[in-house]
């Protein structure tokens, strides 16, 4: 299978979203945020959705998203940091994406979580754990699924976005005319 689009996966805050919009204009690909997308779609921010709804019901959207997603070709696609929690999202990335995880330590992740202000409304808690303990638990949980789906691993922990996105631009380039279609 030809893999015509590029996911970014990995734990909230380490950059899928800051990545992927430079990314996609250095290809000249289309940029898909997924979680902009399904607030969009729905008319509420993803915390009211969890909170009226649950976050079975975000993950069932989120599937369905993917899958719309993935029939379509020539797009950068920043995902929810849980898409690798079903196992046919998984199979819908490895089939039809070339996939990039995104990885920053623990205080990392905090950092950046505590600097943005929309992170409220955003990434509702995953969890009742406090936020330190959460990060810790639930990446513990998700590395081992991201690991299964990653094409290509890069610590977002230092390099600045740009730096991030001209790295996955060479490993593109360096695929060729394996899959995705590049623009200059």
């Amino acid at each position: 299978m030809q893999r015509l689009n590029i996911a970014l996966i990995g734990f909230r805050a380490t950059g899928k979203s800051t990545v992927g919009e430079i990314l996609a204009r250095k290809l000249g690909l289309r940029f898909i945020d997924m979680d902009r997308r399904l607030a969009s779609e729905s008319g509420r921010d993803i915390d009211t959705w969890v909170k009226q709804e649950g976050w079975g019901s975000f993950r069932r959207a989120e599937s369905r998203l993917l899958q719309t997603i993935s029939l379509h070709k020539g797009l950068v696609v920043a995902t929810g940091g849980g898409i690798v929690l079903d196992p046919q999202n998984r199979t819908m990335l490895r089939e039809h994406f070339f996939t990039v995880w995104l990885k920053a330590a623990p205080p990392t992740i905090q950092t950046r979580l505590n600097a943005d202000p929309g992170s409220p409304r955003t990434r509702p808690p995953l969890s009742d754990l406090p936020i330190q303990e959460e990060i810790i638990q639930i990446l513990a949980e998700r590395e081992p699924l991201y690991s299964q789906v990653a094409d290509l691993e890069i610590d977002t922990g230092v390099e600045r976005a740009v730096r991030i996105a001209e790295q996955i631009v060479k490993a593109v380039n360096k695929m060729g005319s394996g899959g995705l279609k590049t623009h200059h």
